[in-house]
């Protein structure tokens, strides 16, 4: 029988332009697909239902999105094999990556031509599926979208937030990735009480934020002006990290991030973030710089810490017939 495989990248969220909503709308976002790390399964149709992981996490994690899936279109069953796993609520969409690469594979095994939104909204039941996620895994690159209405927040009302912009992300260009451990994962209905519970953003931060990204983040990498796309970066960040200290306890998420970041900046990384609540933490450097970066990272963590070189992944999923 054949099988359908899809393999897909991790992405970086970059930042929230607006928590304020004075404009008519929330969010928005910026967030780069990456080719380190990712996730590939492969489908193919059965009478039973049978999930092959060795994370036992992400095993029940695809098993309850997989039901869902089989549930909405009436489908009888399905044989699924998680070969390689993204790492669950660390900042790297996952679940919108796990979701949609499950939607696609048990949907073209049945001949079903099922679009991408319609695949996100079935398994969105908390409305947070962001329009970077669904870009990211559609067509890569560098991504910004729109947020929602403030009335679509209101209403909790699914509605992908349009994309605004896609640019390629430059070859030359690479991102160092860390995963500093013990702290604690925010997500599903604990993130959204974290944002109901925040005073909104005041106009003046939003302003400069989505200033810094259409005057500069968006150019700089249009012209691979590395230093000043690290120094929009580095702004926005410490926009972000001030805003979020309340609820994370400073401008990182963990000491070990917070420490990583100022290590990096110190060693010549352009840009330094934390990606959505962590524990993701990246840099952003040139390729030719990758070993020497990589290897006192390393070093500074003490061995301890996953770290690694991603590139920009400027393409969707991969997926096909064996």
């Amino acid at each position: 029988m054949e099988r359908f495989w899809v393999r897909t990248g991790a992405r970086l969220h970059l930042g929230q332009f607006d928590l304020n909503g004075s404009a008519g709308r929330l969010y928005g976002g910026a967030g780069l697909a990456i080719d380190q790390p990712y996730l590939e399964l492969a489908a193919e149709k059965s009478d039973d239902f049978l999930i092959i992981s060795a994370d036992e996490e992400e095993k029940a994690r695809a098993e309850k999105i997989a039901r869902e899936y089989l549930s909405h279109y009436h489908l009888p069953g399905i044989k699924i094999n998680l070969a390689q796993t993204l790492p669950s609520h660390s900042g790297l969409g996952s679940g919108t990556q796990l979701c949609l690469a499950l939607g696609f594979a048990i949907s073209r095994v049945y001949g079903l031509a099922c679009p991408l939104h319609e695949l996100a909204e079935i398994t969105d039941r908390e409305s947070s599926r962001s329009g970077i996620g669904v870009a990211a895994f559609k067509q890569g690159g560098l991504l910004v979208d729109g947020g929602k209405s403030v009335q679509a927040v209101a209403e909790n009302s699914f509605k992908i937030p349009p994309l605004v912009a896609r640019l390629a992300f430059p070859p030359e260009w690479s991102i160092l990735v860390a995963l500093p451990r013990g702290q604690e994962k925010l997500f599903g209905s604990a993130e959204k009480k974290v944002f109901q519970a925040l005073e909104p953003m005041t106009e003046q931060m939003s302003s400069a934020i989505c200033r810094l990204v259409l005057m500069k983040l968006l150019p700089a990498l249009c012209e691979e002006d590395l230093i000043t796309f690290g120094e929009g970066i580095n702004k926005i960040q410490s926009y972000l990290g001030d805003y979020f200290t309340p609820v994370q306890g400073g401008r990182y998420a963990s000491p070990t991030g917070a420490d990583l970041a100022d290590f990096w900046l110190k060693l010549g990384v352009a840009g330094v973030g934390q990606s959505s609540w962590g524990p993701a933490v990246y840099g952003f450097i040139t390729k030719k710089n990758e070993e020497s970066f990589l290897q006192q990272t390393r070093e500074f963590l003490g061995g301890g810490e996953p770290v690694f070189v991603a590139k920009g992944r400027n393409q969707g999923a991969s997926w096909g017939w064996s």
